[in-house]
């Protein structure tokens, strides 16, 4: 056999340095994954990810020029929306109805394009 270049006191102390930067290494993972989980439960991230991508990247200015362009596009949109907003005691119920369908065609159209990006 052959005589090892080491003595065995040199080799248990190598052996206790590699696991100590062994445990370092997890202790430093450990400390970003719970940095990382923090930011993902933050309400603002929960919300980015309850929302689809379209709705949650665009800035309240965007919203207000879409809404206007809507408008334009759809003048009769415009004069629903007001016949709505006129009688808001007497048909609240109907308000909360034409606003679950606005937002879920607006998610269903979101999620659509956003697949169709993925598969495309």
């Amino acid at each position: 056999m052959s005589k090892s270049r080491l003595s065995e006191k040199e080799l248990r102390s190598l052996r206790k340095d590699m696991l100590r930067a062994r445990v370092q290494l997890e202790r430093h993972s450990l400390a970003r994954g719970s940095r990382h989980l923090a930011n993902d439960l933050s309400p603002g991230s929960l919300l980015r990810s309850v929302l689809p991508v379209g709705l949650t990247s665009k800035r309240p200015s965007d919203w207000l020029f879409e809404g206007v362009g809507l408008v334009r596009r759809y003048p009769y949109l415009f004069s629903a929306a007001s016949a709505i907003f006129s009688g808001v005691r007497r048909r609240r119920r109907l308000w909360h109805i034409g606003a679950g369908l606005a937002l879920s065609w607006a998610l269903t159209r979101a999620k659509r394009k956003e697949y169709d990006d993925e598969h495309a």
